[in-house]
């Protein structure tokens, strides 16, 4: 592991204890971060994928997978998506605001869209009826 990654991953540390980073078996060239955790039922079939039997056997669970060039924004992901130090209610609230804010966004591309072709469809009627003539 390069040594810079071993750098965040301090810093990381500091932030959890129980986190950990290794490269991926499954995407190469991808990084893992991971936590410790308890497994209180194992799967009964063998997992297929090398990374998920990995995680298994060291009693570890993935928190994101991301590529090296992307590793500065580990850290401010992880205190965003915190939940213990956030707070339940602010989190969900701050979803909300998200999907709605997301939601608003897709509904004016959708308009956007509808009038464009409405407008087509006005201007293709209108030449067609003769309400427009070309000079």
């Amino acid at each position: 592991m390069p040594s810079y990654v071993k750098e965040y991953e301090a810093r990381w540390r500091q932030y959890d204890r129980f986190l950990r980073v290794r490269r991926s078996e499954d995407e190469y060239g991808k990084l893992l971060l991971e936590r410790k955790t308890r497994y209180i039922a194992f799967p009964d079939e063998r997992p297929a994928s090398p990374d998920r039997r990995r995680q298994l056997t060291d009693g570890y669970r993935l928190v994101f997978s991301f590529w090296p060039n992307e590793i500065r924004f580990v850290e401010p992901t992880l205190r965003l998506c915190d939940v213990q130090r956030q707070g339940a209610a602010e989190l969900a609230a701050d979803l909300e605001n998200q999907e709605r804010l997301n939601q608003d966004r897709i509904d004016r591309e959708t308009r956007s869209v509808f009038e464009a072709i409405a407008s087509e469809h006005y201007d293709h009627l209108a030449w067609a009826e003769g309400r427009r003539v070309a000079t």
